[in-house]
């Protein structure tokens, strides 16, 4: 064979090689493209399209490689693999070169990790994306970060902020895929700020914009906020009615966090329209989800609700022990969202400090700029480079002062109540322990008197929560009426407060607790339009009765409150052992 022969060889087997790859590259794109657009709409296509994509990645060109493992990220997020999630959006974040595929794990990262409590770390990632925003040249793909940040500040109560990144993504000209989630944190920003309480309508229209895109997660959810709505209204049966019609299709989402919402809340409206036995089926199949969402309210109801059906069949171990975990993941819940307002006001802290020390940088470099010229000019010049560094050290002064006030407002706010200014639950504990200690120490016996106020959710219901809040304030103030002086005072969640007092005994505790009660029954309730006596279940006992340990004290008073309720409420009673508990009836006293 000729030379010229051999070359026309070649350049005909480069052809068909490159005839060959073309369609491989064109049909990878195409997969990409299908992939993307599956990602919300149907979990099974999305990961049947992932499979398509594994058997043409090997031809894939290094940014189409990447992006492959951005959608195996979605997944993992999707799938409740949240931690594998988060780092493998960073790692993308960082290895990525395309500024689309950078923005975009950034945001992923962000929001898996504001899924996982990691507040810091969501909002670092969320600054990072929405920084680089302009660089996106795609517009849905810059419209992604006004989304993310409306679903992180749901995330972290600034329901505020939410509302303002939702209504500016849907002023703007964008896709009917992005607008479907955006109107769904619309309508969740003005339910959480009391403003869409009614607005059926708007919550119906977008149900059905969103089932028009196929986003199978964002229409699961939004059908669980028309049930909040309608249950609001007295609407119990037609929420669950509507949730139970689309069961199925939130469960084959496989996403947990919607699947967790939508059977806590048929748990709770089973149990209000009387079917015990199916909101305990709903309640065990949150807890089946495993502990992915540990501080979920999903959980807190779940668990609470097999609480009261237990207390409603008698089951009264059961009851206690569902009780406990209702009562642990509930203070679990209330400190994680201490800890998101923390992470969310030290953000704001960190980047006043960022700000403030790119200013001090910028006078440093006009200090030295001077210092430069000093030596050049008279001693009038030597006298302003030294009032430069005078004011220089004086604002840095004032920022070190502001900083550590900064510093003990957080403190307090994590360890104050904000509703009622007493101590919260974790706070109560501290120092309930400190106070138990130094009573043991001395040889001096201390008391614990526990109070739930009675029918308090019936005030909420008919009066609204404006109206349970102004009670729980006045309540707040009735119990430090009724406190000695070194008592400790603390509200431990919901309705409920105690009180912990050193020296005191049996009959001590009992005199705080019928204190306390006629406080509470001088309650003025007229301003919210309530006719009736505000009235609270008490328990009592002391550490030479329990032991001087702050878990058996807490049973046994909690034993004793939770008796006291179920034999009529507006009652007193303390803890015997073994002897049978002494029922304290309005105006009596124990024997």
């Amino acid at each position: 064979m000729t030379c010229k022969a051999i070359n026309a060889a070649r350049a005909m087997m480069l052809l068909g090689i490159l005839a060959l790859a073309m369609p491989a590259r064109a049909g990878i794109e195409d997969a990409l493209q299908r992939a993307d657009a599956l990602r919300t709409s149907d979990p099974q296509a999305f990961a049947a399209a992932l499979s398509e994509l594994d058997a043409l990645e090997a031809q894939a060109t290094e940014a189409q490689t990447l992006r492959i493992r951005l959608l195996r990220t979605y997944q993992k997020a999707l799938t409740g693999n949240y931690e594998i999630a988060i780092k493998d959006a960073i790692a993308l974040h960082q290895e990525g070169k395309d500024p689309t595929l950078k923005f975009r794990a950034a945001l992923l990262a962000a929001n898996t990790a504001a899924v996982t409590r990691e507040f810091s770390l969501g909002l670092r990632y969320l600054e990072i994306a929405l920084a680089m925003q302009d660089q996106v040249p795609d517009a849905n793909d810059r419209h992604l970060g006004f989304l993310v940040a409306a679903i992180l500040y749901t995330e972290y109560g600034q329901h505020s902020l939410s509302l303002q990144y939702a209504e500016q993504l849907l002023a703007l000209e964008t896709s009917p895929r992005i607008r479907c989630p955006a109107r769904l944190k619309k309508i969740e920003a003005e339910w959480k700020l009391g403003s869409g309480a009614g607005n059926e309508l708007a919550t119906s229209q977008a149900i059905a914009d969103c089932i028009a895109q196929q986003d199978a997660i964002a229409t699961g959810f939004l059908r669980g906020q028309l049930a909040r709505q309608w249950a609001a209204a007295g609407r119990e049966g037609e929420a669950v009615e509507l949730l139970e019609s689309h069961l199925k299709e939130v469960e084959a989402t496989g996403y947990p966090r919607l699947v967790g919402e939508i059977h806590s809340l048929l748990a709770e409206y089973r149990q209000a329209t009387g079917d015990p036995s199916a909101a305990e089926r709903h309640a065990r199949a949150v807890l089946a989800l495993g502990v992915k969402d540990a501080y979920s309210l999903p959980l807190v109801t779940a668990h609470r609700v097999l609480y009261e059906t237990a207390l409603e069949r008698g089951d009264l171990g059961a009851a206690l022990g569902a009780y406990r975990q209702y009562a642990e993941a509930d203070k679990a819940r209330l400190d994680e969202v201490k800890a998101r307002e923390f992470a969310f006001q030290l953000s704001r802290h960190e980047l006043q400090q960022r700000d403030h020390a790119i200013d001090l940088l910028s006078k440093q470099n006009e200090v030295l700029t001077l210092e430069q010229e000093v030596a050049k000019k008279s001693s009038q010049v030597d006298r302003l480079v030294i009032l430069l560094l005078l004011m220089l050290a004086a604002m840095i002064g004032f920022w070190a002062y502001r900083t550590r006030r900064m510093q003990g407002q957080l403190r307090a706010l994590a360890q104050t109540d904000g509703l009622t200014g007493l101590s919260n639950r974790r706070h109560f504990r501290e120092r309930a322990d400190v106070m138990l200690s130094r009573c043991t120490a001395s040889g001096q016996e201390m008391a614990l008197v526990l109070l739930d106020l009675d029918n308090f959710k019936h005030i909420n219901d008919r009066h609204g929560h404006a109206a349970g809040d102004w009670l729980l304030g006045q309540v707040a103030r009735a119990c430090r009426a009724a406190c000695r002086e070194g008592d400790v005072c603390g509200r431990l969640g919901g309705e409920e407060f105690a009180i912990m007092s050193c020296g005191a005994d049996l009959a001590a505790a009992q005199r705080i607790a019928q204190s306390c009660r006629e406080q509470l029954a001088r309650i003025d309730t007229a301003a919210i339009g309530h006719d009736r006596p505000i009235t609270a279940s008490f328990g009592c006992t002391t550490s030479l009765r329990s032991g001087p340990t702050f878990e058996r004290m807490f049973a046994h008073a909690d034993a004793a409150m939770y008796r006291a309720k179920a034999d009529g409420r507006d009652t007193i009673l303390t803890h015997v052992e073994p002897a049978p508990v002494t029922v304290l009836h309005r105006g009596q006293t124990s024997a």
